[in-house]
């Protein structure tokens, strides 16, 4: 089977776009042809063959079946979200906008066209913000907000969004945004080039069973290099970073412990009614899970089924990619997530005692403490979570210097996660858990790898 590019009317249109979109420079990685992706990917049940978007051919040089997760991923939120089509498009566009990013802008209008958006109505979204459809203003601003500054979004606006539109889909606006800045960043990151030709629409792909992992799994930890006390830093100081202390952020993460969540929080027994067997074997009291599945498993599961097929594909180092993602949620003051790293530095063997050792130092502008490698990983997230568009290739070619290819694209995968993550927490407001609800999930009686 084939899949068809957009309609011709659409498809010049949309074309001039993504001929835009054309990254400068060469891509990051070298990328296989429509073909070779095919044979790296996993069996294919339905559908497959056709034409691939660049993001797949890039994350299947390493990661084949995650790139095959990400297509079903994809698939899902372009055609199974609850919220019209047409406003999901312009809410892709504002924050591909916010991104500076082109081919994802080429990509949220030729969605628009073809679910019959005026070309009036495109001129409107894309246009100065003063001007945008009334209709649609609520959701857009959320949008821009959600990209730019999601620890900002106020209460009344998602309460807007939940009056006008139900919680249903006020509940799939965030996780748009939690995958528009996750997709996002895996283009500019990559510094990947627009296909030739118009953008492609969803790709209806089916992969064969055992492709992906959807059971949890619970990579094996690697032997922890200790903190040194006699290293030196690598990367340039940044004096903003220290200006909140760890004292204060240890505060940041009570405070959020009592917060009110935007969404009532689903019980367990409520959620597991909609999920298949697979995901439903393991009670959690994660609110992040219960949340998202609880009110959009048709986009929730496949998200858990990509980060889940990562994770067994990459076995990655659980205290490096922690520690990575404990940057990230400094960088964008997502208090949730970070509480929930500390929890996971638990889970991955380190005792309160060497977490907060650990978080000191990285809140700190003085790495030196960390090999120096790590001290440039970690610089590389702060600067793909606050401003992906200024990302090099350059950059990522060091990572892979010091990591390894292998190593380099799980941990860049993990990264654009992060975002994903922390779009999901600042979006709905969730509440901090007191106490570490990982172990039930992954602690001593958890799934082990397979």
């Amino acid at each position: 089977m084939t899949f068809p590019r957009m309609a011709l009317g659409l498809g010049l249109a949309a074309a001039a776009f993504l001929s835009s979109a054309r990254a400068e420079g060469d891509p990051a990685v070298s990328l296989p042809t429509d073909q070779e992706t095919w044979k790296k990917l996993p069996e294919v049940a339905s559908g497959g063959g056709g034409p691939l978007p660049v993001w797949a051919k890039a994350v299947a040089t390493r990661l084949p079946r995650t790139a095959a997760a990400m297509l079903e991923l994809d698939f899902a939120q372009r055609t199974k979200s609850p919220v019209d089509p047409k406003l999901r498009a312009a809410m892709r566009w504002v924050i591909a906008h916010q991104n500076h990013c082109p081919y994802s802008e080429a990509y949220a209008l030729a969605d628009a066209r073809r679910a019959g958006m005026d070309e009036a109505t495109v001129k409107a979204v894309t246009g100065d913000p003063s001007g945008w459809p009334a209709e649609y203003r609520d959701a857009l601003e959320f949008a821009r907000l959600h990209t730019v500054d999601a620890p900002s979004i106020p209460d009344a606006l998602f309460a807007k969004l939940v009056a006008k539109y139900g919680e249903k889909q006020a509940a799939a606006m965030v996780l748009l945004g939690a995958y528009g800045n996750f997709q996002d960043r895996v283009v500019l990151g990559l510094n990947l080039p627009g296909e030739s030709g118009a953008p492609l629409e969803p790709i209806a792909v089916k992969f064969a069973p055992g492709a992906f992992q959807s059971t949890p799994v619970l990579p094996p930890q690697a032997e922890l290099k200790p903190l040194k006390d006699d290293g030196a830093t690598v990367v340039d100081r940044d004096p903003e970073w220290s200006e909140l202390s760890y004292d204060a952020l240890q505060s940041r993460l009570e405070t959020q412990r009592a917060r009110k969540p935007r969404l009532p929080v689903p019980t367990w027994d409520e959620v597991k009614k909609g999920l298949p067997p697979e995901f439903a074997q393991r009670p959690t009291r994660i609110v992040w899970n219960l949340v998202c599945s609880g009110y959009v498993p048709e986009l929730a599961l496949p998200w858990s089924r990509a980060t889940r097929t990562m994770w067994a594909e990459a076995k990655p180092d659980r205290v490096f990619e922690e520690s990575l993602f404990w940057v990230q949620t400094r960088a964008i003051r997502c208090n949730y997530c970070m509480g929930h790293c500390e929890m996971l530095l638990e889970v991955a063997g380190l005792d309160k005692g060497a977490i907060a050792e650990r978080t000191r130092r990285l809140a700190g502008d003085d790495w030196s403490a960390f090999p120096p490698e790590e001290q440039r990983a970690y610089a590389y997230a702060r600067k793909l979570t606050k401003a992906p568009w200024t990302v090099t290739p350059g950059e990522y070619k060091a990572l892979e210097a010091d990591l390894g290819p292998d190593a380099a694209m799980a941990t860049f995968w993990w990264l654009c996660r992060g975002l994903y993550m922390t779009r999901v927490s600042d979006g709905f407001a969730l509440p901090l858990e007191r106490e570490n609800v990982f172990m039930d999930f992954y602690g001593p009686n958890g799934p082990k790898t397979k």
